[in-house]
């Protein structure tokens, strides 16, 4: 055999080599990336995991553009004692494609986004129970039995719901809010440095009792039933948001005219439960 011949063969042989290596690559990526996508659960609703959508992409092009308009209507609208025309100028600054409501269907459920993405050994609270934890039991369950929760109210807890926070290794904790213990307090003998999913319906007492903990301590979702005037809403909204707090779902109580559920996520969990970000829409305090 000549030594063209040889070379020629050598060539051909290498070839093949790359080619059959090629293929067997081609078909390893394909399986890691088939498994992959597969173990996630994707629908048309939760695309926004890996890519936004066309529409989340125009709802959030809409929102920018219409955002400066939006705040002026809610400073407005505060400015009356008109409390449905508030609630409907209050426009949302976030999108969550998979809010939950969570508790019962009337009075006390709130709206949470995405809840079995919180980070495992999480902190949940939940202030102001007057025996009646159908959001505790409900929150526990949809977080996947992981974190730890503390509930909080004005007075000691029935024998009851003392053994249903027992059944899920929670803490109980009385005393006005913010007057006799603060929330911070809570945290401290409770042993945690930091809350994933903030509760709060403690009858105004979250005018004082909220910005010492968002101040000071790590929150990533609070929902919260304000009450009083559309004045008083604005100016504690104002006061979340100051804090890095957008808006992903407004709810007005329709058993109270002058309440309103607002659920809100820390701008840095975004990514952690899947949320886009709008255009901000409530104006900053002057």
């Amino acid at each position: 055999m000549s030594r063209d011949t040889k070379a020629r063969s050598l060539i051909i042989l290498l070839l093949f080599v790359i080619l059959v290596i090629s293929i067997s690559n081609y078909f390893t990526v394909s399986k890691i990336e088939y498994h992959v996508i597969s173990s996630i659960d994707i629908d048309s609703s939760n695309i926004i995991s890996f890519f936004p959508s066309e529409s989340i992409k125009e709802l959030r092009k809409k929102a920018l553009l219409n955002a400066e308009n939006d705040r002026k209507l809610v400073s407005d609208a505060s400015k009356k004692d008109n409390y449905q025309e508030f609630y409907k100028t209050v426009k949302v600054e976030a999108h969550c494609s998979q809010k939950e409501r969570i508790g019962e269907k009337g009075d006390g459920g709130k709206y949470v986004c995405n809840p079995k993405k919180v980070k495992r050994d999480c902190t949940l609270m939940s202030l102001g129970l007057n025996n009646q934890i159908g959001f505790d039991k409900h929150i526990y369950e949809a977080t996947g039995r992981q974190c730890k929760i503390l509930g909080a109210d004005l007075d000691p807890q029935n024998q009851r719901t003392k053994d249903s926070y027992a059944k899920m290794n929670g803490e109980l904790f009385a005393g006005r809010i913010p007057n006799e213990i603060t929330i911070p307090q809570i945290l401290e003998k409770a042993g945690r440095k930091e809350v994933e999913l903030l509760k709060m319906d403690i009858e105004k007492g979250e005018l004082t009792a909220l910005e010492p903990l968002i101040k000071d301590y790590f929150v990533c979702q609070i929902f919260i039933e304000l009450h009083g005037k559309p004045s008083v809403h604005l100016e504690m909204l104002q006061k979340i948001a100051k804090y890095g707090f957008r808006i992903f779902n407004v709810d007005e109580n329709l058993l109270c005219p002058h309440c309103c559920e607002y659920s809100m996520i820390n701008e840095l969990c975004m990514t952690q439960f899947e949320v886009v970000p709008l255009g901000i829409t409530i104006p900053k305090s002057q």
